[in-house]
């Protein structure tokens, strides 16, 4: 009798959430300064491989899994995180400083992005939806610190609550691909798609 091999697709979603936590929640400690400045270069490395890499990976993966949403989501963010970590490690060991004013723009885009995402996670679950809320703000906040309308505190309080809901959203996947029960609760999808009409 030939043994039926049992493929089991895993959550990269709890992947690339983890790693947006880790480096959101890093970076906002460093901006609201409780991490010193003197650790710069050490945060934007976390910030790099968690936020970055690891979201990138995650969401190549789920593009492999036929997951548009998620892998988009997913690879923009973290090549967002890439980016922007690359140049501040450039210019923190070069002999030139890239203007702050260099960072608004990308802030801006990726705040009008991640109002799209607000609509279409809004089908998914309401803690990805509220999260996706907060990105948008936190990235608009972002841009008016790089603007120097705004200060840092804004912009670090609201990564730091971005870092804990990619956890508490990354643990409720991980917990639910693993029991496939819903032990941690993520709500219910805020709007639902029409169904087709029976003929």
């Amino acid at each position: 009798m030939q043994a039926v091999e049992y493929h089991r697709r895993i959550d990269v979603l709890a992947i690339g959430l983890f790693g947006l936590a880790v480096g959101a929640l890093t970076l906002g400690v460093a901006q609201v300064g409780a991490i010193p400045e003197s650790n710069k270069v050490g945060t934007l490395v976390i910030a790099l491989i968690f936020g970055g890499i690891v979201q990138i990976l995650a969401g190549i993966t789920d593009i492999r899994y036929h997951e548009q949403l998620g892998g988009t989501a997913l690879t923009m963010y973290g090549f967002f995180w890439l980016t922007v970590c690359i140049a501040k490690l450039v210019s923190e060991s070069t002999s030139f400083h890239l203007d702050m004013v260099l960072y608004a723009p990308i802030n801006f885009v990726y705040a009008a992005f991640s109002i799209v995402m607000v609509y279409l996670t809004a089908y998914r679950n309401a803690t990805l939806c509220i999260l996706h809320i907060v990105i948008a703000v936190t990235f608009s906040s972002t841009a008016l610190a790089r603007l120097d309308m705004i200060g840092e505190t804004l912009p670090g309080l609201l990564h730091v609550l971005v870092g804990l809901m990619a956890f508490y959203h990354a643990v409720a996947s991980l917990t639910q691909a693993f029991t496939g029960h819903q032990l941690v609760p993520l709500g219910p999808a805020l709007l639902h798609r029409a169904q087709p009409a029976l003929k």
